[in-house]
């Protein structure tokens, strides 16, 4: 006698059997089981567990320099005190040794004080480099305002560089050092970066 198996218990069924005595499914059509599980899961399931694209403003801010944002007194700080510092380094005073030559001191060398001016060249560009660029600003919260800040760095650089200008190596008045065009560069350098600064304050204060 032939028999047939329960695709779904796998019980032995006689042949011809419609109905499983186990699990009383039908003979004949697939377990009901099958199409739940080969069922796919709703589309809305990958909407909501997909993360957001990152875009790239989000990621990485982007620093770009905005020159039409720096007026023209901030170019003249900032472009004077560039060219102080590298005139810093620069042959200031040369003495003439006869067959040898000619020897020659930069500002640096001649007067160790004018760091003082070095340091401060890199704050007053650091400043204005960093307000261009958007990345920093300083706090209004700081008991000197930013021109205040500016005019004393540079008014100090003034001062700095015409005591070093006066101030020739081998003491005042040694007739055998003379200035070489550093000094000179120095000077003017000095006085174009404190201007735009320090020339409102004294009309200021001559219309008194």
């Amino acid at each position: 006698m032939a028999s047939i198996t329960c695709p779904n218990c796998q019980t032995v069924l006689a042949d011809g059997a419609t109905t499983c005595p186990s699990c009383g499914s039908a003979q004949g059509a697939p377990p009901a089981a099958s199409y739940a599980t080969s069922a796919p899961p709703p589309a809305a399931s990958y909407a909501a567990s997909a993360p957001p694209p990152a875009t790239g403003a989000q990621a990485k801010p982007q620093i770009k320099f905005d020159l039409s944002s720096v007026s023209k007194p901030d170019r003249l700080v900032g472009g004077g005190s560039i060219v102080l510092f590298i005139a810093l380094f620069l042959p200031w005073f040369s003495v003439k040794l006869g067959v040898l030559g000619t020897a020659t001191a930069s500002g640096l060398t001649a007067h160790g004080y004018l760091y003082i001016t070095l340091i401060l060249t890199l704050a007053v560009v650091g400043l204005l480099a960093a307000e261009a660029l958007g990345i920093w600003k300083l706090p209004a919260t700081s008991p000197l305002g930013r021109d205040q800040l500016l005019l004393v760095a540079t008014g100090i650089n003034v001062v700095l560089v015409l005591i070093a200008f006066l101030l020739k190596p081998g003491g005042y008045g040694f007739s055998g050092v003379g200035w070489s065009f550093g000094a000179f560069v120095a000077l003017v350098a000095a006085v174009v970066a404190a201007f735009p600064l320090g020339w409102p304050v004294i009309k200021a204060r001559r219309g008194k």
